[in-house]
């Protein structure tokens, strides 16, 4: 368990300088929220609007005519984690501005602490053991504003994030996105930056903790490990996303979009420099009388190397369905959340509600 709670402590704040930058970092803030987007692969930027676009896009959360709630559950690994996720918006001036507020959440409860189960004797003592909690929290405050003559939506997140591992490391930190959208007829455009200025997060460490633990590996100099750095940078991401809305007949309409996410940097994504990354995620949604829709999409798009060196490409099929009565909407997905592998797969429902049908 002090071997196990060392990892812990390394691979959330990894690293061996005072302060280093992180392509991969705040990762449980690239999950994604809602069952409609999940469903889609995330391929919503361009098109998602109400409360659940302060996540995804917070210019779309112009669309709010009232103020609209949301909720998301997720458990995870056999309920060995757990993700969640709630939202508010609320228009300032219809049409025109907007604010959004959302929380989430990844957390691991009831973690086993047996660092002093045996004391410096060899004693065991079952009554030392204790329990502790891994959280991973965030609140996004979003703000949007129309401008009708350019025909663009823009929106700007502000980021508090505050990790933890216990009383053994905590972690707090800020940053920012941005994201835009433009409409043409039929066709949408959608931006979003995030980490637009590179998110900062500082680091406190119980080094009294750290210490003991570290100690046990070996007693040689230089050879156990070092403390990890006490701040760390989150580099920039980015998101691109184009849809197409067409209505087939009265009762049919289909809506098909594709979005390239990538980061600044070189990954296992199918279109990858050292200067730029990316993979397209692709997502189709169609709708029966505005009621009931059927959706699917396909992402995470990665190029894997295998055991004997060569290499080949790996996708995360998604499906979904959804139901919309007056200003309530109940979605269902089925998709790969929190794992870059096709074997984790977690059933998703969410729901919207519009309190206007209330008032």
């Amino acid at each position: 368990m002090k071997k196990l709670l060392l990892f812990l402590l390394l691979t959330t704040c990894n690293g061996l300088h005072a302060q280093i930058a992180r392509s991969y970092s705040n990762e449980f803030l690239n999950i994604g929220v809602g069952a409609r987007a999940l469903a889609m692969a995330g391929s919503v930027s361009s098109f998602i609007d109400g409360v659940e676009a302060g996540y995804w896009n917070p210019s779309g959360n112009l669309s709010v005519q009232d103020i609209e709630l949301t909720a998301m559950h997720n458990s995870l690994f056999s309920d060995i984690g757990s993700y969640d996720y709630i939202a508010l918006a609320l228009p300032i001036e219809k049409n025109q501005v907007a604010f959004g507020i959302s929380f989430i959440r990844l957390g691991v409860d009831n973690i086993l602490n047996t660092t002093r189960l045996i004391n410096n004797e060899g004693n065991i003592n079952y009554n030392n053991i204790s329990s502790f909690s891994s959280n991973d929290i965030a609140a996004i405050f979003s703000l949007s504003k129309n401008f009708p003559k350019q025909n663009i939506k823009i929106g700007v997140n502000g980021k508090i994030i505050r990790r933890n591992i216990g009383d053994f490391a905590v972690g707090n930190g800020f940053g920012f996105d941005i994201g835009a959208q433009y409409k043409y007829k039929n066709i949408k455009i959608g931006m979003v930056l995030r980490d637009v200025t590179t998110s900062f997060t500082a680091w406190s460490i119980d080094e009294s903790i750290f210490d003991e633990i570290s100690s046990t590996q070996t007693n040689e100099q230089g050879l156990n490990e070092e403390k990890p750095e006490k701040y760390e940078i989150t580099l920039p991401k980015f998101q691109l996303g184009f849809s197409y809305f067409k209505t087939l007949n009265p009762k049919y309409s289909l809506l098909a979009a594709i979005d390239l996410i990538g980061r600044f940097t070189k990954t296992n994504d199918i279109i990858s420099s050292e200067l730029l990354s990316f993979t397209p995620n692709l997502g189709i949604e169609l709708g029966y009388k505005n009621f009931s829709f059927f959706r699917i999409g396909l992402g995470n798009i990665q190029k894997e190397i295998n055991f004997d060196a060569s290499s080949s490409t790996t996708f995360d099929p998604n499906i979904g369905i959804g139901f919309k009565y007056k200003s309530v909407c109940i979605d269902y997905a089925l998709t790969n959340v929190g794992a870059n592998s096709g074997i984790n797969y977690s059933n998703i429902f969410s729901v919207k509600i519009e309190l206007k049908e209330y008032r």
